[in-house]
């Protein structure tokens, strides 16, 4: 799911190449050579559908199209190649969606995240919030199964790397941020050789907007020692006067602010990956500016700019 305005702004130069080769058309990749990942047993080879290289889009099959809530699908794509095929996005990194509306143009060009892990064979998928006015979340929200989407990608992301060391890393997601926080946390997890654990802070208006809450927390049950959940829920739930909504531990009222992480920063026992990144955030622009300008909370918290990467 794409972060609108701040994420869009951080991709502006491959949204720009992007839509210059979209004017001339999309062009279906049918001509590369596959490149084989490995095979094993009687398992058929896996080959990427995305190259290295956004030149070239993919037409997918919507397969499915399921509302996890009032305004969020998660739509499943089925790759060209079927189970042979596997999307080969990295942990994190975003794909470009791209269609051109009845009477435009140019393409309209959105990241999204996928869910899906990039060894996924024969699909990926996306949670898709729909913004009031947005053209292509209302686009990809219309599409039923059968129809299809141009996406081209990957967009490069976070080059992480796992470690054989026990040590914490801190994400913070707000709203619809949470994919590609989601992705990275699911690549981590799965390494049973990545003794990485991590502080999970997912800020939402309400508790129905906890669109991977199924997920993350089968993670949590999944991976005791290596992930613990902490929500923060800012609406109407969120009020001082409101019934409680459960744990005190994991679900906290208000916004994502420096006694919350304060609070979660304490759990943690060695902060910060090879590369001296601490903190990871993805969300909308109040709460990157709150947390990552100049002055702002991570800062009050000394953790400066170099240790945080913003999705």
């Amino acid at each position: 799911m794409a972060t609108v305005f701040t994420r869009s702004a951080r991709l502006l130069p491959y949204l720009t190449g992007a839509a210059a080769l979209g004017t001339a058309g999309t062009v279906y990749y049918t001509t590369r050579r596959p490149l084989l990942l490995d095979s094993t047993g009687n398992m058929p080879s896996k080959t990427l559908v995305f190259p290295k290289t956004m030149l070239f889009s993919q037409t997918l099959t919507v397969t499915s199209s399921e509302q996890i809530n009032h305004d969020t699908k998660r739509i499943t794509f089925r790759l060209p190649g079927g189970d042979n095929e596997i999307s080969g996005v990295p942990a994190g990194a975003a794909v470009l969606t791209q269609h051109t509306p009845q009477g435009a143009w140019f393409p309209v060009l959105r990241p999204y995240t996928p869910i899906s892990e990039a060894e996924a064979r024969g699909e990926i998928q996306l949670i898709v919030k729909q913004y009031p006015n947005g053209k292509a979340s209302t686009h990809i929200h219309s599409l039923a199964p059968g129809q299809t989407l141009q996406i081209r990608g990957p967009i490069p992301g976070y080059s992480y790397t796992a470690s054989r060391e026990s040590r914490d890393l801190l994400f913070v997601a707000g709203g619809a941020g949470i994919t590609p926080i989601f992705s990275l946390a699911q690549r981590i997890l799965n390494d049973t050789n990545d003794k990485t654990r991590i502080q999970l802070l997912w800020g939402v208006n309400g508790t129905r907007d906890i669109v991977l809450k199924n997920e993350l927390e089968h993670l949590e049950k999944q991976f005791p020692d290596k992930l613990q959940l902490t929500y923060c829920v800012s609406g109407a739930e969120g009020r001082p006067e409101a019934a409680s909504l459960g744990d005190k531990t994991r679900y906290k009222k208000g916004y994502v602010d420096k006694r919350v992480l304060q609070e979660v920063i304490a759990r943690t026992q060695s902060l910060g990956d090879a590369k001296g990144t601490k903190v990871f955030v993805c969300g909308p622009p109040a709460l990157e500016n709150a947390l990552t300008a100049r002055g702002g909370v991570l800062a009050e918290l000394d953790i400066e700019k170099k240790n945080i990467h913003k999705f």
